[in-house]
């Protein structure tokens, strides 16, 4: 006798979804503008907002320029960018250059007569760290004040530079670079990459972005026909969390050259030209991989002799001050483009 077929009990999908299927609804993704040069040359606007971030790449390769554009466009969006600063290089004299709001004040303690000066307007900022356990505990200081009310703003960290700090061991010199990629790991997956992250969720009240800078060491190829690779310093914890890492430079080295201008005898460089690229975008898996870029005091321009002209223009200011005219304002310089890459010191390892 054969056997009758098992009936499968007919079950509404919509209850399934209903029950086992997430409901949660996300912010519309939007990017920080870092400029048309910048768009053409990634094809990218910018970092992502409620994500995590990072400019990756070997030193004066326009990384810094590219984390103050970020900070720039914040302010104007009514996001208060916080700067992170533990590489110690960091000059806001350059940040206002490139437009950044902001104004250094000095105040007198009417009773010592100590003088105190900070730099004033929509932004906060911390540097002295030691240790990134230090900074690592301003982010979470910061995320628990915004929860409390005492920040009532959308925030973006600007964290200028994260491979350049070690952790306390090291600092104590019991560690070495293992013990603070450890570190990193450990604070950086406690919970603080999903309090940037979740952010993103409509339920959110507001939607807090990190950047990270970060330059790079070179692992050597493990065989004669692979290529060196860049690898960021710190450890992966804090690159496998990024949606976007845009890499500055080439891998190997900086790659850079720069352009100068000339005027009655005086020479003064006044741009870099460097590639940049996306290294990773977990957004929408597209962007432009190597295109050069030039970037300025003032921030990025295209690699063509039109927008250097336009560039001149629009900054005649800027250089009657750097070649001292007293006249009419007109200066009449000719750029000179030296076609030499530069090569700085790169750290090497074979694992």
């Amino acid at each position: 006798m054969a056997k009758k077929p098992i009936k499968k009990k007919k079950t509404d999908f919509s209850n399934i979804r209903k029950k086992f299927s997430s409901k949660e609804k996300y912010k519309e993704q939007k990017y920080f503008d870092l400029g048309e040069a910048f768009q053409k040359a990634t094809g990218i606007p910018g970092p992502a907002m409620g994500q995590i971030n990072m400019m990756l790449g070997h030193s004066d390769t326009g990384k810094t320029t590219a984390l103050i554009q970020a900070a720039v466009d914040a302010q104007k969006k009514g996001i208060l960018p916080i700067f992170i600063i533990t590489e110690q290089k960091f000059s806001f004299e350059h940040a206002k250059q490139m437009g950044l709001k902001t104004d250094y004040v000095e105040e007198i303690d009417e009773t010592t007569g100590e003088v105190t000066g900070y730099w004033d307007g929509f932004l906060l900022y911390k540097l002295g760290f030691d240790y990134i356990e230090q900074a690592f505990e301003y982010v979470t200081e910061v995320l628990d004040g915004q929860k409390e009310g005492e920040i009532p703003h959308d925030i973006l960290f600007c964290w200028d530079s994260i491979g350049t700090i070690p952790c306390k061991m090291s600092f104590d010199g019991k560690g070495g670079n293992q013990h603070t990629a450890r570190t990193i790991s450990e604070k950086w997956g406690m919970g603080m990459a999903q309090r940037i992250t979740s952010s993103r969720k409509e339920s959110s009240p507001y939607t807090n972005t990190m950047i990270f800078v970060n330059q790079p060491w070179v692992e050597l190829p493990d065989n004669p026909f692979s290529q060196p690779k860049i690898q960021p310093k710190g450890g992966q914890s804090i690159y496998l969390s990024c949606a976007l890492v845009f890499l500055f430079g080439n891998q190997k080295n900086a790659g850079i050259s720069k352009l100068s201008a000339t005027n009655k005898g005086r020479k003064v460089n006044f741009a870099i030209r460097t590639k940049v690229g996306i290294h990773k975008n977990h957004m929408n898996g597209l962007g432009y991989a190597d295109c050069r870029i030039l970037a300025t005091t003032h921030g990025f321009i295209e690699d063509d002799k039109k927008a250097i002209e336009d560039y001149k223009g629009v900054q005649k200011e800027y250089w009657s001050e750097i070649f001292e005219n007293v006249g009419d304002g007109i200066v009449d310089f000719e750029i000179e483009d030296d076609e030499t890459y530069i090569e700085t010191p790169v750290e090497y390892s074979d694992k």
